[in-house]
C-alpha cells in the first residue's frame, strides 16, 4: 500500500512538474505573441503616418498652380500650329520610303531620330 501512495505521489509531483513547464512555455510563447503583435502595431501606426504624410506631400507636388509655374520655367512648350496636325492617311507605312522627311520632322532631333528609324 505504501508502494502504490509513493507511486500515486510521485505521479502527481511529476504531472504538477510537466503542467508546471508547459504553463511556462506557454506563458512565454504568449508573451513574445504580445510583443510581436505590439510591434506589428506599431509598425501599422507608422505606415498609417507615413501615408498621410505622403498623401500631403504628393497633394503639395501636383499643386496644379505648382505645376503650370515648374512647366513654364523648365518645358518650353507652345501652342499646336495648324501645320503640325496632319491626316492619318499622310502617315508612311510601314517600308514606305519618305520622299520629304522634313513634313513629318521640322526639327534636326526629329530628323536624325526619323533618319535612324529608315535604317
Amino acid at each position: 500500500m505504501s508502494n502504490v501512495k509513493t507511486a500515486i505521489s510521485i505521479l502527481w509531483f511529476l504531472f504538477t512538474v510537466v503542467i508546471g513547464s508547459y504553463y511556462f512555455v506557454l506563458t512565454n510563447d504568449v508573451q513574445n505573441l504580445e510583443k510581436e503583435l505590439a510591434q506589428i502595431n506599431r509598425d501599422i501606426e507608422n505606415d498609417i503616418r507615413d501615408i498621410h504624410i505622403l498623401e500631403a506631400d504628393w497633394s503639395e507636388l501636383n499643386n496644379p498652380e505648382r505645376l503650370k509655374v515648374l512647366a513654364g520655367k523648365y518645358i518650353s512648350l507652345d501652342f499646336i500650329k495648324p501645320e503640325q496636325i496632319i491626316n492619318y492617311s499622310a502617315l508612311p507605312l510601314e517600308g514606305e520610303i519618305i520622299e520629304n522627311p522634313t513634313m513629318f520632322a521640322k526639327n534636326s532631333r526629329g530628323l536624325r531620330r526619323l533618319a535612324n528609324s529608315e535604317r
